[in-house]
């Protein structure tokens, strides 16, 4: 396994979620460029950015992603959202670009029936108007309701329209796979998982792990984060999955919402890096978080099909 880093914060400034990175003894990160629940550009001076990649480089925290507003829907069944979600994530990879990501992490969104021709037309149009080199990474999905990316051989579909642009990558999250009815925590189960992908998409193209535990089981299609071996997917499985060999040298990414509710912790960076070399991690007992403080950012808040103050994409 490569590096174990989380999502984290950004309020304050970009330079904010590099202390905030070291804090929890992340090695790499990930980070909104911007509100993820509404349509506002970023505002992100100059000096910031520039205070930003200096402390990165300080730091050797790498690498970095950035993960899409909550609201891009490319195969919305309405023109104004997918035209929306188009700009957007033009807009997310140039961000990408400037702060020195590898790429954007994407949810493809959902619609009706042509919802995969709608998510393909999109993923199209966005990469002839972006111009660089950030990845646009598609996340595999846990698959509730008419969701796009709940299989493998969706995402490798969209992959295969884009004419298999060398930009596109896959992220895969490990609670979304159990939900959407990939049985992980198996010896056989993982294998077969990882059989998939490479036929589907292929091992190359995958950018990194969303590392989660799930607090629903196999094939519940809802997306609910759970803190390393407190949900339905345990020690075990993740052992064999940070150890497996054709995973080797991807980074990891915590979005779980922590021993104090705020989001990853040191405690689930810890227990990822226990695991990766072959140690039991010793874990807390478990307690109620704590109530979470007013205006703080949860960066594992599930993720609706129709996101607060937004029309359904349905």
């Amino acid at each position: 396994m490569g590096r174990i880093g989380a999502h984290v914060s950004c309020t304050g400034g970009l330079p904010r979620a590099v202390e905030r990175a070291l804090e929890i003894g992340a090695e790499c990160l990930q980070v909104f460029v911007g509100a993820p629940q509404n349509w506002a550009s970023p505002k992100i001076p100059d000096d910031e950015i520039g205070a930003f990649r200096a402390a990165m480089d300080a730091a050797s925290l790498h690498p970095l992603f950035v993960h899409a507003p909550y609201l891009i829907n490319l195969a919305s069944l309405r023109p104004e959202v997918r035209g929306a979600s188009r700009r957007a994530l033009v807009e997310q990879l140039g961000w990408a670009d400037r702060i020195g990501a590898l790429g954007v992490v994407v949810h493809v969104g959902s619609g009706g029936d042509d919802a995969m021709e709608k998510a393909a037309s999109g993923l199209r149009e966005v990469l002839s108007r972006h111009p660089g080199a950030a990845w646009l990474i598609l996340e595999n999905d846990a698959g509730s309701g008419h969701r796009i990316g709940r299989t493998f051989a969706e995402l490798g579909a969209l992959i295969g329209e884009t004419g298999g642009d060398e930009r596109v990558r896959v992220c895969l999250d490990t609670a979304h796979s159990l939900a959407a009815g990939y049985e992980l925590r198996t010896p056989e189960g993982l294998e077969s998982t990882i059989d998939e992908i490479e036929r589907e998409v292929g091992l190359s193209r995958l950018a990194l792990i969303h590392a989660n535990d799930s607090k629903v089981d196999l094939g519940r299609n809802v997306d609910r984060h759970d803190n390393i071996g407190r949900g339905k997917i345990g020690l075990e499985a993740f052992a064999r999955i940070l150890t497996n060999p054709r995973f080797a040298n991807l980074p990891c990414v915590l979005e779980v919402p922590g021993y104090d509710g705020e989001g990853p912790d040191a405690i689930n960076v810890e227990a990822l890096r226990c695991l990766a070399s072959g140690e039991i991690p010793v874990l807390p007992a478990e307690t109620s978080p704590p109530p979470r403080r007013a205006g703080a950012k949860r960066s594992t808040a599930p993720r609706p099909s129709s996101p607060p103050g937004t029309a359904s994409s349905d």
